[in-house]
């Protein structure tokens, strides 16, 4: 296996990023079922194989009154606790909006909501920890390294990498693909 970063290892992460380790609940509204399913199998495949990374977070809806969104939101954190087949966070449920302790600093006219929930993590730690795991599988990174190339031919990959320290030259690896 080889891991090539151009700059060093979690150096471009994004600062604007939510970091939330999350399921895609928005992409219930364009009937990205799978999409979603996906992405909740992999969050709950980190929570057991790394949970010390990610933290836990119930994320909450408002609901305005009269707005005919409710329905709709019920059934889709439905779909998205049913999706998950979770079962280290807990279910969405529904929730006062004015009654401690939703209530401090809403709307008075924000009465129902709904909470979910959710994971955050710092995206640099995450970025680490794979690498981190992937050397102790033997695999060889490259930071300070640009891929220039890279092609599958058969069970194996060649690609082409350019490092960036004025003592090395043009590197050429060739690494078995991983399994997925």
């Amino acid at each position: 296996m080889l891991l090539v970063e151009r700059g060093d290892l979690a150096a471009a992460t994004s600062s604007a990023s939510s970091k939330l380790i999350h399921g895609g609940l928005r992409y219930l509204e364009q009937f990205e079922f799978r999409l979603v399913a996906e992405a909740l199998a992999e969050r709950e495949i980190l929570l057991r194989i790394a949970g010390h990374l990610p933290g836990r977070r119930a994320s909450s809806c408002r609901i305005c009154r009269g707005c005919g969104r409710a329905g709709r939101i019920r059934l889709g954190l439905f779909l998205y606790d049913h999706l998950a087949r979770r079962s280290l966070l807990p279910g969405s449920h529904a929730v006062r909006l004015d009654a401690p302790p939703y209530s401090s600093g809403l709307k008075s006219q924000l009465r129902h909501g709904f909470v979910y929930s959710d994971c955050r993590v710092d995206d640099a730690r995450l970025v680490i920890a794979n690498a981190m795991d992937a050397a102790e599988r033997a695999a060889r990174i490259l930071v300070g390294t640009e891929c220039l190339m890279a092609r599958r031919e058969g069970a194996l990959w060649h690609a082409s990498a350019l490092r960036r320290s004025p003592k090395c030259g043009r590197a050429r690896s060739s690494t078995r693909p991983a399994h997925g």
